[in-house]
């Protein structure tokens, strides 16, 4: 399928896709997101999609948060999910075109929203829009797809002839020494930097050695999913499709 802006805006108004299908995956992204948010902050979630991890950066005391995306069907999902949440102002926004935000965030949350951009120089043109409404010294939390992360599995996999992992069609993953140049170039400082590798190595590396049946939901990988193991593992980034990075203004 083509990969441009269009097609991508067709596949999320499909209402019956979902951002993450993994839901273990999803609560230790959101976990992950959620210890490095200060309470009082003002946050702009970008991308919020069905509004999961909206719902649960809410919950951090005294923040307000605007939720944005570009889907028509997503944001109904958000509303449906947020409703009751004073503390969040929904609109949508689309970030290649001419758009009106507060300059003002404390904190602007980017997961897996990026990688639905289809070209580098339209990820540049939105991440440079994300700087110009950050306060000094704001910060841009980013969870995003991470060429180098999904190499480093996909190499795991090869040694036990698994088949690579494919990004998918909608998707394009950020390098990650092209977007810490960018940013340092553009004054903004790498001030952290991990991931789920812990996660991503069991589920889709040592998992399918011996269970080829697709299943997110096993109880391998509610375990896998556990901070604990991760903490004890500590593999961090490496073999993280998904990389976390905190740049500050």
């Amino acid at each position: 399928m083509k990969k441009n802006k269009k097609s991508i805006l067709d596949h999320w108004n499909e209402k019956n896709v979902e951002s993450m299908y993994d839901k273990n995956l999803l609560n230790a992204e959101i976990n992950l997101i959620k210890k490095h948010i200060p309470a009082g902050s003002k946050i702009l979630d970008a991308g919020c999609g069905e509004g999961e991890g909206t719902y649960a950066y809410s919950s951090i005391k005294d923040v307000k948060i605007h939720a944005v995306d570009f889907s028509d069907t997503r944001l109904k999902k958000a509303s449906l999910k947020l409703k009751g949440k004073k503390n969040v102002t929904l609109k949508k926004i689309d970030f290649l075109n001419k758009y009106e935000l507060d300059k003002d965030y404390d904190i602007i949350i980017s997961q897996r929203f990026i990688i639905n951009i289809p070209k580098w120089q339209l990820q540049k043109q939105v991440l440079l829009g994300f700087m110009n409404m950050l306060k000094n010294g704001g910060q841009l939390i980013m969870l995003e797809g991470s060429e180098n992360g999904a190499d480093d599995l996909n190499k795991f996999r090869k040694i036990y002839n698994l088949n690579p992992i494919p990004i998918q069609w909608h998707n394009y993953f950020l390098n990650d020494t092209k977007l810490i140049n960018f940013m340092k170039e553009n004054k903004f400082r790498l001030i952290n930097t991990s991931g789920l590798g812990a996660y991503f190595l069991l589920t889709r590396g040592i998992r399918p050695i011996f269970d080829k049946k697709l299943n997110w939901d096993c109880h391998f990988n509610k375990i896998a999913s556990s901070e604990k193991l991760a903490d004890f593992l500590k593999i961090g980034a490496q073999c993280s499709r998904l990389r976390l990075w905190i740049f500050q203004k």
